[in-house]
């Protein structure tokens, strides 16, 4: 069995499944979102019903820990298991088998090769990228372990769009990027580093005109969200793309 939780929660092994009730839906998600470690009673009462758990929660929690073990996470039949631990409970399950892990470890290697083997680092945070489906937990309410998982997630992504862009304009594959860019300037509007990426991919691509395009359209969605100019950086490089700076056909 596989459990992605970078969309909407998912179980994977011949063909997949999701759980239509909520409550048992968010415990899994939170139980996921800390698999390997034992998550607290109280914890789970909170991401459940917030601050102010029904007099029965603790035997209603009982209840869906059961439900999970009889439908969704079967030690003979999924490889985990949900133990009762001291604190609370654990659910115990191969690394390999939940999508998170995955991202970690290709956004780890990413990083890791960024500065030496671009080339590599490419593949890596693209294979990281590509792990997401859409929303994070889409459909879940946010609790304290959700929300902040979720905010982490998004967080990962977009570095990881970043790391693509870099690693693109770094192999000189300008032209390739513009559409992913453009993309995900429209996703992540207030994002200078991609408006930034963008600009300098269509430059070097001969597409100047629209290179300056990015900076005023930036300019103008920063003073009407923020109150903000665009920052000294993409500052810079409007005035270098416009004095046409030798230094931008650098990769790199």
């Amino acid at each position: 069995m596989r459990y992605e939780l970078l969309g909407p929660l998912r179980l994977v092994n011949e063909e997949t499944h999701t759980i239509s009730a909520p409550k048992v839906e968010t415990l899994l998600a939170a139980l996921l979102i800390r698999a390997n470690q034992p998550v607290s009673t109280d914890e789970l009462l909170g991401e459940l019903w917030g601050n102010e758990p029904p007099k029965r929660a603790r035997a209603a929690l009982h209840v869906y820990i059961s439900h999970l073990r009889k439908n969704h996470v079967q030690p003979a039949v999924d490889g985990a298991a949900i133990r009762t631990h001291a604190q609370g409970y654990l659910l115990e399950t191969d690394r390999e088998s939940v999508d998170v892990f995955r991202l970690q470890r290709l956004h780890a290697a990413g990083r890791d090769e960024a500065d030496r083997d671009p080339e590599r680092a490419l593949d890596s945070f693209a294979a990281a990228a590509a792990l997401f489906r859409g929303p994070v937990l889409a459909g879940i309410d946010n609790g304290l372990i959700v929300g902040t998982f979720a905010r982490w997630a998004e967080e990962v992504r977009l570095e990881c769009l970043e790391a693509i862009a870099m690693c693109s304009l770094r192999l000189g594959r300008h032209r390739e990027v513009i559409g992913d860019l453009s993309r995900w300037v429209e996703q992540y509007p207030l994002n200078e580093n991609l408006r930034e990426q963008l600009m300098l991919a269509l430059y070097r691509s001969g597409r100047r005109a629209e290179a300056l395009e990015v900076f005023q359209s930036a300019r103008q969605v920063l003073r009407e969200e923020l109150g903000l100019d665009p920052r000294l950086t993409m500052r810079r490089l409007q005035f270098a793309i416009l004095s046409a700076d030798a230094d931008l056909a650098i990769a790199g």
